[in-house]
């Protein structure tokens, strides 16, 4: 386990640097009007809340918005999951797609998902939950996404028989296109914010 954590601190730069990238492309993108393809998702297998599998092909046909939880967290995952909702109600176009993906495998099962998506009322014919093994999630997010995920090993107390982590994951919300390409990552620190992604979405679906 200690190897795994030392690799995702290395493999945390993934992300850094290309987001450098991204901030780039997308002030080209604010140039042209259109937004560029910044990379494509790879093969993938993971669970949905239901427990099935869910594979990189689920994501074609489908414009699709990305985020980043875990259930047990108490700061920014509920406002995380609160802004992904009001974004699924939002949405006017039924055809989007919605994916909330745990960065905490072992502890959100397929039914703690479920359980957790139910308490912000989900709409699941739209709004999918995600989880797998953990060395899966970890390519998912770092490698796949570009999303800086580190989990640090905290000191148990003598009574605790498991392992806990402060798990550190990044905010972004995550837009890909019908082909599985991620065109653009966007924060929501307002309504405007909110209203951009709606926007971009659109824009997304409207493309070939």
């Amino acid at each position: 386990m200690t190897s795994l954590i030392q690799k995702l601190k290395w493999l945390l730069l993934i992300p850094v640097v290309f987001m450098g990238i991204v901030w780039f492309s997308q002030q080209r993108s604010l140039q042209n009007g259109k937004l560029p393809i910044l990379s494509s998702l790879p093969e993938l297998e993971l669970k949905t809340q239901e427990d099935k599998k869910y594979f990189r092909k689920d994501f074609l046909g489908h414009v699709t918005l990305v985020n980043f939880i875990f259930t047990s967290c108490p700061t920014v995952c509920p406002v995380l999951t609160q802004k992904m909702k009001e974004l699924v109600n939002e949405a006017q176009n039924p055809e989007f797609r919605f994916v909330s993906i745990s960065v905490d495998p072992e502890n959100d099962s397929p039914a703690v998902l479920k359980k957790y998506g139910e308490k912000f009322g989900a709409d699941w014919n739209r709004w999918t939950f995600l989880t797998g093994p953990l060395k899966e999630i970890s390519e998912v997010v770092i490698k796949g996404f570009k999303v800086g995920l580190v989990r640090e090993k905290k000191k148990a107390a003598l009574e605790e028989t498991r392992d806990l982590f402060d798990i550190t994951h990044g905010e972004h919300f995550v837009l890909v296109d019908k082909q599985g390409n991620i065109r653009a990552y966007r924060m929501i620190s307002s309504e405007e914010g909110k209203k951009e992604i709606l926007q971009l979405l659109e824009q997304l679906q409207s493309e070939n």
